[in-house]
């Protein structure tokens, strides 16, 4: 499958199983006539932009899509990261229609992310709840981390957020857009993601794992 189909696939999929979803935007023209979101500066920039609101107002998730051909295309997106930090430090913006817009969330997606998972070959789930890592135990019971990923997925996911610490202390940012992956959970699609936590008035602010429907 070429990832100009793919892109198709996954906007089919969300449009259809989605619950907060306004609007997604296409990097380029596309042959279904999808509105496009556009760039300024280095023009380097995911594929698709999605406008999400949960009661909470307009909140853009951008998403690098992959195919499953080779496994290395996967690996490949986490140059999520460099636009990540080409966002940070302003040297790319995002417009649409003209307007520029706030990224909140940065996330890869595959083909495979409507069966749960990215890669082709990933058949190991992990049941979190009873991990002998207790802190994976633990925030799975609390809801925080789902109770069941696929291995390969998991491991991916807890790589990109090691490359995403070291990006942390290379530009000694605190608060910043979230980080993760876009797979089906429970037959929905959710967002996985290592988020900025500062709504909890008893804790203090801090990066945490949440998962959510989108």
């Amino acid at each position: 499958m070429l990832e100009q189909d793919v892109e198709i696939k996954l906007w089919d999929w969300l449009i259809k199983n989605n619950s907060f979803i306004k609007q997604i935007y296409f990097n380029r023209k596309n042959k279904i006539n999808i509105p496009t979101f556009q760039t300024k500066g280095i023009n380097k920039k995911p594929d698709f932009l999605i406008d999400l609101d949960r009661g909470y107002g307009s909140k853009f998730i951008a998403i690098e899509i992959k195919t499953i051909k080779k496994s290395k295309d996967i690996y490949d997106a986490s140059k999520i990261l460099d636009y990540y930090k080409n966002y940070l430090l302003s040297k790319t913006k995002y417009y649409i229609n003209n307007k520029e817009i706030k990224i909140n969330h940065f996330a890869i997606a595959t083909e495979n992310s409507p069966i749960g998972r990215l890669f082709k070959e990933d058949n190991i789930i992990v049941d979190n709840e009873n991990r002998e890592d207790e802190w994976a135990k633990i925030n799975s019971q609390l809801k925080l981390i789902p109770r069941y990923e696929y291995m390969k997925t998991r491991d991916f996911l807890r790589n990109l957020w090691a490359s995403w610490r070291r990006l942390r202390k290379e530009l000694l940012f605190q608060e910043a857009p979230s980080i993760g992956i876009i797979i089906n959970y429970e037959n929905v699609p959710i967002l996985f993601t290592m988020i900025y936590v500062n709504w909890l008035k008893t804790k203090r602010a801090r990066w945490g794992q949440r998962f959510w429907r989108i």
